[in-house]
């Protein structure tokens, strides 16, 4: 499966699912960059610690349990770069194992195999809830900040997710099933090609339309869900992907539907998607650009 997908060019309304059906065979998927975003997942937490992986007391289990999936998962999908070994796993790719010793880091040192982040949610009362995660690609979210939180907290920010989305993701997780996992798209315009963004970066603004090529990168993030049987917690994963503009000059197709789905987005919308620095020129831009063609 490729990795190429922009959400955009399927679901122009910011509060659609967009949910498809997610194949077993696919539900991780390392590349070329998988040792060097694996060790900026290590250097991120020496250098910040809970700021990139928290985690509460009753997600133990459940760390356990995603990280022996893992475990049995990655060496028989890609045996070239895992090996199991007892309780933990050979990463061949960078000659080092882990043990999942330690339930208070298990989901952090199973997330230092992949290039997913990976958070834990779980059941109470009526809700899921965040109980564990690392989280080393932010797209503008902080960690400490929603940590514990309910899912309708977490999605506070999107504009219109009360009223409209709140029931239906509630309804939804309640009825994940085993064996049916599922993935989404989610997608921004930015002016910095760093994973780590959690929202609180200078950047100076593009004001100009003719900057957009070089100065912005299109960032896109393959999220997927899927419940563990045994302690019935949900598995998010989030994988993020940044490519310059430039990447995308010449397929007009794709930014005519860059253009529609900004144009569909309120203000309050670009603000969620923190749009902001980009925004009028790339809007201008695209217009002309297009225009041209």
């Amino acid at each position: 499966m490729s990795l190429a997908y922009y959400a955009f060019q399927e679901h122009k309304n910011l509060l659609a699912m967009g949910l498809h059906s997610l194949k077993p065979d696919e539900w991780l998927l390392p590349d070329e960059k998988l040792a060097g975003q694996t060790a900026l997942k290590q250097s991120l937490w020496s250098e910040l610690g809970e700021r990139v992986y928290s985690q509460l007391p009753e997600s133990r289990a459940a760390q356990l349990e995603v990280a022996r999936t893992l475990g049995e998962y990655l060496p028989e999908l890609y045996p070239d770069l895992y090996a199991p070994c007892s309780d933990g796993l050979v990463c061949r790719f960078n000659d080092t194992t882990y043990q999942w010793d330690d339930p208070d880091i298990a989901l952090l040192k199973a997330s230092w195999c992949v290039q997913e982040d990976l958070c834990l949610l779980q059941p109470q009362d009526d809700h899921y809830r965040l109980t564990a995660a690392s989280l080393c690609a932010p797209s503008y979210w902080r960690l400490l900040e929603k940590i514990g939180q309910p899912l309708d907290r977490i999605h506070a920010p999107v504009p219109g997710y009360g009223e409209k989305l709140s029931r239906k993701i509630n309804r939804f997780f309640q009825h994940i099933k085993v064996d049916r996992p599922v993935w989404r798209g989610n997608w921004s315009v930015v002016t910095s090609d760093r994973l780590y963004q959690p929202g609180n970066e200078e950047s100076e603004p593009v004001t100009s339309p003719a900057d957009i090529p070089r100065r912005c990168f299109i960032r896109t993030e393959r999220q997927t869900l899927r419940r563990l049987p045994q302690t019935g917690a949900v598995v998010f994963s989030i994988r993020v992907q940044i490519k310059p503009f430039t990447d995308f000059l010449n397929n007009p197709t794709w930014l005519n539907d860059l253009y529609n789905a900004l144009a569909a987005l309120s203000a309050d919308e670009r603000d969620y998607k923190s749009l902001q620095p980009v925004e009028p020129a790339l809007s201008l831009w695209l217009e002309q650009y297009l225009a041209a063609l």
